[in-house]
């Protein structure tokens, strides 16, 4: 009986994370210890259906900026892992318990190193906020992810890692979240030294993408809507972030790591 409850429980979990969900008032009965324990189990689930891509100088450079951004934020003394998945798609996505990943494609195709922050910075931001986790508490309540949490259900870890893969996103969160998610995200990438311009500049390099080759930003936009009203209130918080353009936008590293993926 209590491996069958499991089980439903596990879908009831692939199923909640796979719909968009109303912005509620931070309600979560998952402690950070339990988030950042379930985070480690799905990230080796994960690790073991992705590519990683293992050149040492481009895993160090996305770990520092995502380093300088977490500095910045109320979450600075938890673990934070960052990972570089081998994959043409231009994307990132981060899981619950600071694990995030961002596609080769990504870096690739963003034109300067504040772009590829903005997305990171995005994606701390999330985790930040604790999207992931809410939408899961809103739903179904703690007891709902006990058998993820404390491991006894492994094949429901490996369902869910796979979806994740699959869909390239932990959640399709709401519009309420995603616009918390950019003037966090904004407001962290200023802090760690970054022009927040390069947020609303990635994402016309993604619109512009949508329309040349859209198979290669679908995952992406199937996750994170992107609108010209969110593109100009994105530019209205960076003029006000940074007046001038104020910030790093460029830097020679981020040409010697784009070359090399």
């Amino acid at each position: 009986m209590n491996k069958r409850r499991f089980s439903i429980a596990s879908l009831a979990v692939l199923t909640v994370l796979s719909m968009s969900c109303g912005s509620g008032s931070n309600f979560n009965l998952i402690s950070l210890e339990e988030e950042w324990q379930l985070g480690n189990q799905l990230a080796q689930q994960i690790a073991s259906q992705v590519k990683f891509n293992n050149d040492p100088q481009v895993n160090a450079y996305v770990r520092d900026i995502g380093q300088r951004i977490v500095a910045q934020t109320n979450m600075a003394n938890l673990p934070w892992d960052f990972h570089v998945v081998e994959d043409p798609a231009i994307n990132a996505f981060a899981i619950p318990g600071g694990h995030l990943y961002v596609n080769t494609g990504l870096i690739k195709n963003a034109e300067n190193a504040s772009e590829l922050a903005s997305v990171i910075a995005h994606e701390a931001s999330h985790v930040v906020a604790r999207h992931s986790t809410e939408q899961i508490s809103r739903q179904y309540g703690l007891s709902v992810v006990a058998g993820l949490v404390l491991g006894q259900d492994p094949n429901a870890l490996a369902q869910l890692a796979a979806q994740i893969v699959a869909s390239g996103a932990m959640a399709r969160f709401s519009r309420e979240d995603e616009a918390e998610a950019d003037e966090l995200g904004q407001g962290f990438m200023t802090k760690a030294g970054y022009d927040p311009h390069g947020m609303p500049a990635m994402f016309r390099v993604l619109l512009a993408h949508q329309q040349s080759e859209p198979s290669r930003v679908e995952q992406f936009f199937a996750t994170h809507p992107t609108t010209e009203s969110r593109i100009r209130e994105a530019e209205q918080r960076a003029d006000k972030l940074a007046p001038g353009g104020k910030g790093i936008t460029d830097e020679p590293m981020f040409a010697t790591i784009r070359s090399r993926v």
